[in-house]
């Protein structure tokens, strides 16, 4: 079962309770966490532990971050999603990857309840034990984490009539974690509307990654990319995710 009832694309699908044959998020990134890092390293054929530190908490953290805050702030919900209440499925390719022990209380709309929960007490621990064990930056771990809540929050924003409605709940967010250094969170105008925008401030490290004699690939917000050519892209975006939405509003 989704846990955001509103039709705002697979990324904010959770399923509820403990399915059967899933492993509990606090078994895969805690006591066999070791073991996930191997299975990163393999599958994303990244050079080394520390790129597969960064890898691994930026899918996690993007794949935790957008059904809660879907559920905070379409909803009125706040989820737990400290480890010991997700457990991961066995494709993380299919949306409701993430399920949820407990269906959430009411959240009443309190940032401090959403920052502990999602953040102090989930993702940032994590970014500690990841940094810990394989010596990656922590600034480069943080920043996958900010970046995840800002990025999450924009794909909703999107979606309400004032598309630029989540900066400042986002700014105010990350402010309370100590992470709003980390990534840019503003507005950009397209076409007489304003509509959040986010870029890194940090790499993933996801270059590197790159096939062995092939050009890095860097991704969209990259802070390794030149600024007016990520600007365009951003634009570019607005417009494309505009005329589809217009496509499925005349649909309807």
């Amino acid at each position: 079962m989704p846990v955001a009832r509103v039709p705002l694309g697979d990324r904010f699908v959770a399923r509820s309770g403990r399915p059967p044959g899933w492993t509990p998020a606090a078994v895969a990134l805690g006591s066999r966490l070791d073991d996930t890092l191997d299975r990163t390293v393999a599958d994303r054929r990244a050079p080394g532990r520390a790129v597969a530190a960064a890898l691994l908490l930026d899918r996690y953290a993007l794949r935790l971050a957008a059904p809660v805050l879907a559920a905070f702030h379409e909803l009125d919900t706040l989820l737990d999603a400290r480890p010991g209440n997700v457990a991961l499925g066995p494709d993380e390719r299919v949306p409701g990857w993430l399920a949820f022990a407990e269906p959430g209380i009411p959240a009443r709309s309190d940032p401090d309840a959403l920052c502990a929960g999602l953040l102090t007490g989930s993702l940032l621990p994590l970014a500690d034990e990841l940094a810990a064990r394989t010596r990656v930056g922590r600034r480069v771990l943080r920043g996958s984490v900010a970046h995840a809540v800002a990025l999450s929050a924009l794909h909703l924003s999107w979606h309400r009539r004032e598309p630029d409605r989540l900066v400042a709940p986002t700014r105010d967010l990350l402010g309370r974690a100590g992470l709003a250094g980390l990534v840019t969170v503003g507005t950009v105008e397209v076409d007489g509307g304003s509509w959040m925008t986010v870029s890194r401030r940090a790499c993933c490290l996801a270059f590197r990654t790159a096939p062995v004699g092939g050009p890095p690939a860097f991704c969209g917000t990259c802070p390794c990319r030149d600024p007016a050519d990520v600007a365009t892209d951003v634009v570019a975006a607005v417009r494309s995710f505009r005329e589809r939405d217009d496509q499925r509003a005349r649909s309807r």
